[in-house]
């Protein structure tokens, strides 16, 4: 039989590897969310200045804002901030799940090595020379 300190480089390397994990997650996580922002932002400065554009050549062409399209844009907007709201609630909620059968695998982690445990002796015994 092999002696458990024959296996202690398997130890080492997934510490290392958890290791630089811990490290680099967090950076990649600051990362995402700074390019969220970034692209938030040109979003809103891309709407903001087309917005203004319009309003200007509304105002200079001498043509009003039509009645009929106020309530269509309107319209519109609101029907967009609902998808938004229901979309926004729907991908939490399918992050929680996610997130909650993780933490159920994790807190059970204990319970599957110990059944695989079992069934790997099971089988050694059964395969091994007496």
């Amino acid at each position: 039989m092999t002696e458990n300190n024959d296996f202690e480089i398997l130890d080492k390397l997934n510490n290392k590897y958890f290791t630089e994990l811990e490290t680099s997650v967090p950076h990649i996580q600051q990362t995402l969310f700074d390019l969220q922002n970034e692209c938030y932002k040109s979003w809103r400065n891309a709407i903001t200045a087309n917005t203004s554009l319009y309003k200007e050549f509304l105002s200079n062409s001498g043509y009003g804002f039509p009645k009929g399209a106020q309530d269509i844009v309107e319209s519109l907007s609101e029907e967009a901030l609902k998808y938004r709201s229901v979309f926004n609630k729907l991908a939490i909620s399918n992050i929680e799940s996610v997130k909650n059968t993780a933490k159920t695998w994790n807190d059970n982690a204990d319970a599957f090595v110990e059944l695989n445990r079992k069934i790997m002796h099971y089988w050694l015994s059964a395969f091994s020379t007496k």
